[in-house]
């Protein structure tokens, strides 16, 4: 038997002398970005008439449920739990999350900040519905890939490629992976006022005071009990740790959590402020456009990358005719795809204006009923941009983000792509993007 094993097998066994009655699941959402993909809200049905014809799709997408990014992620608990133990003060409740701890070490192995096999199974079923939504188009299409060099996101390329081939062996796909890719999608370390930002801006106060008047020192104090030196901010902070634990175990198939450590009270208070975080360091907002104006070269790669394949698409055309399958322009592609990471994500969604994705208002502690991160970036989120050309080759465009159609400006969920092209420019200019 493994360490995992038998430490999860003690954590089943002592559950009702532990606990009152039988634990109840936290909310799923609550994991937050740590989320697994919801497929059961996809539009799988086209929303466009018969007379449009899908002839091109950019997709830019998070990589796919993962274990923990890494051993550091646990070493503040595990730090805090041995002085508890030298001071004679740990509870019974502190022994049973230190056996988590040791559980989630064994259950991940060498696997850090890898690819699961819950993000495998996520990509496989991405690629399916992309492929269900638009087969005319990618049952032969030609596909340029590329991703950042981090493992878990080039296996998630990797994945998700693959099950397409696997639907038609008459794809053609390209693919590359590298840090050459870094100033569009990891922004987050390649533009370095926004690293700094990031790392040291005035969003830590704002993040830290709703911590202060929301997140509870209790779950922490229950499993160290009164260890000396321990302040309520310091409990606090502790209390959030184990909430990076706890919504991470879905992502790489353990079991959810449940109210044995904190109540669901306590979880969605740590969600709150970890929601908060993800939004004033990755997005647009009253303080800071850093966001928008980092995220900008890749949004206008993705125009530039659109205009390039519909116009040798056109050129195409005027070639060879209506026979299709075999032009050969240089430069034209039916799909672009675009892997990075949830910070990949955000400050593009959030220039963009992506319905649901944007926040304007300086009201901080209400922020959770407006911007939603499990519903923004949960793990394999994605957004697809889907070019329609009528009989006359008038181009529009349908939005779609993680599987549901959204409007790409305000009004009609198809627009014609001068309109939104000369929007998203309009947009980029207003963050000072060069």
């Amino acid at each position: 038997m493994t360490r995992f094993f038998l430490n999860f097998i003690s954590l089943l066994v002592s559950l009702p002398i532990l606990a009152v009655g039988k634990p109840t699941t936290l909310p799923a959402n609550l994991a937050g970005s740590m989320m697994p993909y919801d497929f059961s809200y996809t539009d799988s049905k086209p929303i466009w008439p018969d007379s449009l014809t899908p002839v091109y799709v950019a997709r830019v997408a998070r990589h796919g449920a993962r274990y923990i990014s890494s051993p550091k992620k646990l070493e503040k608990l595990q730090e805090a739990i041995s002085k508890a133990t030298a001071a004679g003060t740990l509870t019974k409740e502190g022994r049973r999350f230190s056996a988590l701890l040791e559980s989630v070490e064994d259950a991940t192995g060498s696997q850090w900040g890898r690819l699961s096999e819950v993000g495998c199974k996520e990509e496989v079923g991405l690629a399916k519905d992309l492929y269900t939504l638009l087969p005319g188009l990618m049952k032969k299409a030609r596909v340029n890939a590329i991703s950042t060099y981090v493992p878990r996101v080039v296996m998630t390329m990797c994945q998700f490629n693959h099950e397409l081939t696997a639907l038609s062996s008459d794809i053609n796909i390209t693919a590359s992976e590298g840090r050459q890719y870094s100033y569009l999608l990891r922004c987050f370390t390649a533009d370095s006022l926004y690293s700094s930002y990031r790392d040291n801006g005035d969003w830590k106060k704002v993040s830290e005071k709703l911590m202060d008047s929301i997140v509870s020192p209790e779950p922490a104090r229950k499993i160290l009990g009164a260890l000396s030196g321990f302040d309520n901010h310091k409990f606090r902070k502790l209390t959030l740790e184990m909430y990076d634990v706890l919504q991470s175990l879905t992502a790489f198939g353990m079991p959810a959590p449940t109210d044995e450590f904190m109540s669901a009270a306590d979880y969605k208070a740590c969600w709150e402020v970890d929601n908060l975080e993800h939004y004033l360091r990755n997005t647009d907002t009253p303080l800071s456009s850093l966001a928008g104006k980092a995220s900008s070269p890749l949004l206008a790669r993705i125009i530039a990358d659109a205009d390039a394949s519909l116009n040798a698409r056109l050129v195409d055309m005027t070639i060879k005719g209506a026979d299709m399958n075999q032009a050969e322009a240089p430069g034209r592609y039916d799909a672009n795809f675009y892997f990075g990471h949830a910070e990949t994500l955000m400050p593009l969604l959030s220039l963009m204006r992506v319905p649901g994705c944007y926040g304007d208002s300086g009201d901080f502690p209400t922020l959770s009923s407006r911007w939603k991160d499990y519903e923004i970036v949960p793990l394999g989120a994605n957004l697809d941009i889907i070019f329609l050309q009528s009989p006359s080759q008038r181009t529009s465009v349908a939005l779609r983000h993680n599987g549901r159609f959204v409007a790409p400006m305000s009004g009609a969920l198809i627009v014609p792509w001068t309109d939104y092209k000369a929007y998203l420019t309009e947009l980029m200019m207003r963050v000072g993007a060069k």
